[in-house]
């Protein structure tokens, strides 16, 4: 079969790319146009003449039409403002320009998105709304590159394409979210020590934090009823105590530790589970501290029940691997400042036996990072399951580990 298949193609694959390259519907009227010239000019044949004439005709309206429907056109992109890792989104284009525009193409190599966002107008006058979805892959803060406008108005032989500028602020596609599940609980540790960080609790009966809207299993004894009925709704008091749970999130971001290719690698599924663990922790009431080094120390404090996340976790957007602390070391030197908390987590690699010492009253989340499934994917290696030793908690985490409910 391999032989006959050879056999049957004429030409080369490097000469089929060549041809596919410079032969065109342009070029060979071109070629046309001169044939029919020369031949008319030497016989003197009228038909010839004619023929050479619509020819021309044809290649002049191809490259003077396309370049005239693309003048004056201006293009606003819009994107929404929350964006993820894994978030099938909408972009819309707003297209301006005088009079009637044809066969308008939109081609938007968006960074952040799996492949191209193209759109096609058959006809459009003064305004246009063009919208289109994306994917969303990798995370960061992009500054989007000019997209590519075209046409070939009106008979498709020559093509006119110009970039464009469109105005629109940097996006910012922060990491993927996973439902885990509840946090384990952590052991309750003494709380009376200096440097206690007052952490908000619901139905808290210390020190008057402030006031909120009321959630469906808050006691009625904590409604603060004149408020209540100034903002016809229902709202309770927050208290804050120093005896709930503290969790400290350190993050390595050493360029050892970042392990895999492309959007798989230990860093990307270590943000991922760090962004999931503050929405989590902060959905059942617990505060957390995010501690990463990346060029320059991050240290990111979120409150317990805060509902908007972005300004917390989008940091972790732009974080790369250009750190130098483990993350052993940011958790020793996290555990000096916060000795109230009593949850732990921290990312290493699978090979890497260097732990924290933590007191016997910190419960220890340790996820440990499958370097080599990272680096060979393809190989398919099953995620042992979660173990514990004394106060660590011990989870194997590789590339074909699904993230989702992984506390349950």
């Amino acid at each position: 079969m391999p032989a006959h298949s050879e056999s049957s193609s004429i030409f080369k694959p490097q000469t089929l790319e060549w041809l596919q390259r410079r032969v065109n519907i342009h070029r060979i009227l071109w070629l046309l146009a001169l044939v029919c010239f020369f031949i008319a000019w030497n016989r003197g044949l009228a038909l010839l003449y004619g023929v050479f004439s619509l020819s021309l005709a044809l290649l002049l309206i191809s490259q003077v039409m396309p370049r005239w429907q693309l003048r004056g056109i201006r293009v606003e992109r819009q994107f929404p403002r929350d964006l993820s890792v894994g978030d099938e989104v909408e972009v819309v284009y707003r297209l301006s320009g005088a009079g009637h525009r044809y066969h308008t193409r939109i081609i938007d190599q968006i960074p952040f998105a799996e492949q191209p966002l193209t759109g096609f107008v058959p006809h459009w006058a003064h305004t246009h709304r063009l919208a289109g979805r994306i994917l969303c892959r990798r995370r960061g803060l992009f500054t989007l590159d000019r997209l590519l406008l075209s046409s070939a108005y009106p008979f498709g032989i020559r093509r006119q394409e110009i970039h464009l500028s469109s105005r629109s602020d940097p996006v910012r596609v922060l990491p993927q979210l996973y439902e885990l599940g509840e946090l384990p609980t952590p052991l309750q540790a003494d709380q009376n020590s200096d440097g206690d960080l007052p952490v908000a609790q619901r139905g808290g009966q210390d020190q008057f934090l402030s006031i909120r809207e009321y959630v469906h299993g808050d006691s009625l004894r904590h409604i603060h009823w004149r408020a209540s009925a100034r903002q016809q709704r229902l709202v309770v008091k927050d208290y804050e105590r120093s005896d709930r749970p503290l969790l400290l999130l350190a993050l390595d971001c050493r360029a050892d530790f970042n392990q895999g290719e492309d959007t798989r690698t230990t860093l990307e599924f270590a943000i991922s589970l760090a962004a999931s663990i503050i929405r989590q922790a902060t959905r059942e009431g617990i505060a957390s501290v995010l501690i990463a080094e990346h060029v320059e120390h991050i240290e990111i404090q979120i409150p317990a029940f805060q509902t908007d996340l972005y300004e917390a976790i989008s940091p972790l957007a732009e974080l790369r691997d250009r750190g130098t602390l483990s993350s052993r070391e940011l958790i020793e030197e996290a555990i000096h400042r916060y000795p109230q908390a009593n949850l732990v987590a921290g990312f290493r690699l699978r090979d890497d036996p260097q732990l924290p010492a933590l007191p016997p009253q910190v419960t220890h989340l340790d996820f440990e990072m499958d370097g080599e499934g990272f680096r060979y994917p393809l190989r398919h290696r099953k995620a042992p399951q979660m173990s514990r030793f004394t106060n660590r908690l011990s989870y194997p985490v590789n590339p074909g580990h699904s993230l989702e409910g992984l506390f349950r």
